[in-house]
């Protein structure tokens, strides 16, 4: 496959720049491994997700710890692999400051010994929160964690990016492909050798645990497809209710998930002719819920009707016809 890049800025030319005397390098790769990598069935979205989440890791770990005089490039290259989906990743850390860098990517664990790391404490501690934390030698916090007896003395370091809401957010699109159905782990690797793995019966320890929600509806309603996804999947379809805001608009469409098997099933084996324009009259779940701010997530629960008439539209979808 063709190199891509997360970040779009030239690397030879940062490293060159007078003011940026200092820079490490950290070299490793991410590994998906479940059926749908085998059966090279890897959704674009859920990877896209993950990969722009451990990017966003980096970068708000950098800021946190690393300040503002400092600064991550990341460089991105893919290639398959029998039986998975191998990314390899180079991370530049960059500094103007005379302090040393603290080494973000083995914090993380996705370099250097998973013990101690920021996902080894989200697999240890399943993700709940730290109820008390006093600091003893060494630059260490011992914590307690809601539901534990037990304490555990760990960096104060890991203890700043376990607390950041962001950083959990960015960890839950990191692992957002296990939720997919046959996907089994995501390994991290360095020189070969693996630093630290996230299993599928471990991707709810990085969910937000602050998450507010708001409203919950299921209802009945027709929509406009606007993309689909030939292959069946879950993942990669775009809906609209065919508004717009005005008549040369196109309509404004959101993300689902369709959960429909069945509907799925046929469309996979040619059985149900779907693309964009397709309008379907299906039982939908809205799901809002509050973070730092709204978001609002939309399923497919059941397609009940594939209509091809557009000439036929009610009045909410008129701007069809």
């Amino acid at each position: 496959m063709n190199n891509f890049n997360i970040s779009s800025n030239n690397l030879v030319d940062v490293m060159d720049n007078e003011p940026w005397k200092k820079s490490s390098i950290e070299l490793f790769t991410i590994k998906f491994n479940g059926k749908p990598v085998e059966s090279h069935e890897m959704d674009a979205d859920e990877l896209a997700t993950s990969l722009l989440g451990l990017s966003s890791a980096l970068e708000h770990a950098n800021a946190l710890l690393n300040g503002r005089n400092s600064k991550v490039f990341i460089k991105v290259r893919s290639s398959f692999k029998s039986g998975s989906f191998d990314v390899d990743i180079a991370t530049f850390f960059t500094s103007t400051g005379i302090s040393a860098l603290i080494n973000i990517a083995s914090l993380i664990g996705i370099t250097g010994t998973s013990i101690g790391s920021l996902i080894w404490l989200f697999k240890r501690a399943k993700g709940k929160k730290i109820i008390e934390k006093k600091e003893v030698q060494g630059d260490n916090y011992e914590i307690t964690i809601e539901g534990e007896n037990n304490s555990i003395t760990i960096n104060h370091n890991v203890v700043a990016l376990y607390e950041s809401t962001q950083i959990r957010r960015d960890l839950a699109n990191v692992a957002q492909p296990l939720k997919m159905p046959g996907m089994e782990n995501i390994i991290f690797l360095k020189n070969g050798e693996e630093c630290e793995k996230i299993s599928k019966n471990e991707t709810d320890y990085f969910s937000l645990s602050d998450i507010e929600l708001v409203n919950e509806k299921e209802d009945i309603d027709d929509f406009l497809i606007t993309r689909s996804d030939f292959e069946g999947r879950q993942t990669g379809w775009r809906l609209s209710f065919g508004e717009s805001e005005s008549i040369d608009k196109k309509p404004n469409d959101f993300q689902v998930r369709i959960l429909d098997e069945d509907f799925l099933k046929k469309v996979k084996l040619k059985e149900i002719d779907v693309h964009q324009g397709t309008i379907i009259r299906a039982k939908y779940k809205k799901t809002t819920q509050k973070v730092d701010k709204l978001s609002v997530a939309w399923e497919i629960l059941q397609v009940l009707k594939v209509d091809y008439n557009f000439n036929r539209v009610d009045k909410k979808q008129k701007t069809l016809s």
